[in-house]
């Protein structure tokens, strides 16, 4: 199963973790965990946004930032903050040829001494509609003072 981030809508009051159901292969059940919105980031993406997620006030220990491996919790200011991050993301990727090739983290092979970036490549189509997912969600909690958005990191 490949890293994948988590979004998704729960009631600011009454949502307890331990009612998220998933599937074998590890993925939410939306249905049995009686969720309406969510939306999975794969990590290589999560990774090239990350100094921009940075900038996303939270309700969680460190006040800013998505927590990569752990807990994040945005309230409507959050939400909107990362919404105008992510239409920012959208519109940059609406101007992309169909298969978009991005440059991601520099890593080592066997020799210690030689290493390469990593190499994302992501559907343009695939690509805007998760961030269209993702801001979807910013706008149903920026609206509505009852609901959060949890972010599940890695």
């Amino acid at each position: 199963m490949p890293l994948i981030h988590e979004f998704l809508i729960a009631p600011k009051i009454g949502f307890e973790l331990n009612q998220i159901v998933r599937n074998n292969n590890g993925r939410i059940n939306k249905r049995k965990s009686g969720i309406d919105y969510l939306v999975e980031l794969d990590d290589e993406l999560f990774q090239y946004f990350s100094d921009t997620l940075k900038w996303i006030p939270n309700e969680t220990g460190n006040r800013f930032g998505l927590n990569y491996c752990g807990l994040t919790v945005m309230y409507s200011n959050g939400a909107s903050v990362l919404k105008k991050i992510i239409t920012g993301w959208y519109e940059i990727f609406k101007n992309a040829p169909n298969e978009i090739k991005l440059t991601g983290n520099y890593f080592w092979r066997d020799q210690i001494d030689k290493g390469e970036y990593e190499k994302i490549e992501v559907r343009k189509a695939n690509l805007l509609k998760i961030l269209s997912e993702l801001i979807t969600l910013c706008n149903l909690v920026e609206d509505n003072d009852d609901l959060i958005i949890l972010h599940l990191g890695i």
